[in-house]
């Protein structure tokens, strides 16, 4: 009963921290920015399109929703649609400009409640933000609840206060866009499931994961998808790994069976909506194609004085540089620069102290094999890592620095045993 109350109320700090920046934790020009970030105007647009006709107008896609006397451009354009929106508006359509490159499955639902339920407008958005909110906060609860569980109630501590001043964690936590929540339902139900479960049929397992795979596809669309999928199999390697051929083939078919289902539903569902949109099948697929060579292209450039970062791209080496060097604590709150390399650094010599003192050397190995999880984004889609640095800070978190969090709170544990 004591610990209920604990993990409750590190959910109601989560939810604060993530819907109201509640502690100041989070920069306020960059929690202000995310209040109505460019990405949320095409959510709020296709629920705008839908008052006007029916949910699959124009595919179902979200987009930017055109009227007489609108501006032109995603930005502008958005934020007249989101002002018409809260004062529940429905200007007459003159045009509507589709985000094609995924589904817009979370702004259908959206439609969908909008319809059923008809409130206010601006109730219906903070709503939206509160259930995203309270699903991220839910997630990292149970997350610290597994800890309690595999370790002790102390652990689970420390890692809560070691977590809640990662901003990026928590900035776009109530985005009804990005949903981030997301991110971690595969990773949550293994850690719980094996824990649970651990000599337990796998069919449970793949049946489940593979519904997780679809809320993600259907929510947001191939988003981070490689940062996804690694992040998916953290738990199943932690809890199983042997370094033998049976393993190897279990992981892949098992695994595969998990992908491919949920992937195809979204991949022909997406085409349904282009032929919908277009009346053309192939206009989807030749989407997909450009789309995806689009965000894996290393076609972007640097201003002539940043002679480093022209280097550094000729490895490959560009885009993970400068995703270390930021800041993951606000910086109004230290006064100066506290770069992810450091937190890295931290991670290292606690990974060393924890293998010395054998204490769970699976989960060294395993947190630093998440690492492939951002480094996978960073690495083939370096467009988008290149363009969207207000978002994409987050992957860090995708699980792999939670676990080095975690790693830190162990040796910080271990360490004021010993003082005792």
């Amino acid at each position: 009963m004591k610990k209920a109350f604990w993990f409750s109320l590190f959910t109601i700090f989560f939810f604060l921290n993530t819907q109201f920046n509640a502690f100041h934790l989070i920069p306020k020009e960059k929690f202000e920015y995310s209040k109505l970030e460019e990405s949320e105007t095409l959510v709020i647009g296709k629920i705008m399109n839908s008052e006007h006709g029916k949910i699959m107008d124009d595919g179902g896609f979200t987009g930017t929703y055109y009227f007489k006397g609108s501006g032109n451009g995603r930005s502008v354009v958005g934020k007249q649609v989101y002002e018409k929106y809260i004062r529940n508006e429905v200007p007459e359509k003159t045009a509507y400009d589709p985000y094609k490159t995924q589904i817009g499955g979370q702004a259908i639902l959206y439609s969908l409640f909008d319809k059923v339920f008809g409130l206010d407008n601006a109730v219906n958005l903070y709503i939206f933000r509160i259930f995203n909110s309270l699903s991220l906060s839910i997630l990292l609860t149970l997350f610290l609840y597994w800890i309690s569980q595999k370790f002790n109630f102390t652990v689970s501590v420390i890692t809560f206060l070691l977590l809640l001043p990662n901003y990026w964690l928590f900035l776009y936590g109530k985005s009804s866009w990005w949903c981030n929540w997301v991110y971690f339902l595969p990773f949550v139900y293994g850690l719980l499931f094996f824990e649970k479960n651990k000599n337990s049929s796998f069919k449970k397992y793949i049946f489940t994961l593979s519904f997780l795979f679809f809320l993600k596809f259907w929510f947001t669309g191939f988003e981070f998808i490689t940062v996804f999928l690694v992040s998916s199999s953290i738990p199943y390697i932690y809890y199983f790994f042997e370094n033998k051929i049976s393993f190897y083939r279990d992981f892949i078919w098992r695994h595969f069976i998990i992908l491919m289902i949920p992937l195809l539903i979204n991949i022909g569902f997406l085409l349904y909506q282009f032929y919908i949109l277009t009346g053309n099948i192939q206009n989807g697929i030749d989407h997909l194609k450009d789309a995806f060579t689009r965000r894996s292209s290393s076609e972007y450039f640097y201003e002539p004085n940043q002679n480093y970062l022209i280097l550094l791209k000729k490895f490959h080496l560009d885009i993970i540089t400068r995703y270390l060097g930021n800041s993951f604590i606000n910086e109004n709150l230290t006064l100066i620069k506290i770069p992810f390399a450091l937190i890295l650094f931290i991670g290292i010599a606690c990974s060393m102290y924890l293998y010395i003192k054998k204490i769970d050397r699976k989960l060294v190995f395993t947190t630093w094999f998440s690492i492939l999880a951002p480094f996978s984004w960073f690495i083939l889609f370096q467009q988008h890592a290149h363009i969207h640095k207000h978002i994409d800070f987050f992957i860090w978190y995708c699980p792999f620095l939670i676990l080095v969090i975690l790693l830190i709170s162990l040796a910080l544990n271990s360490f004021l045993k010993t003082l005792q």
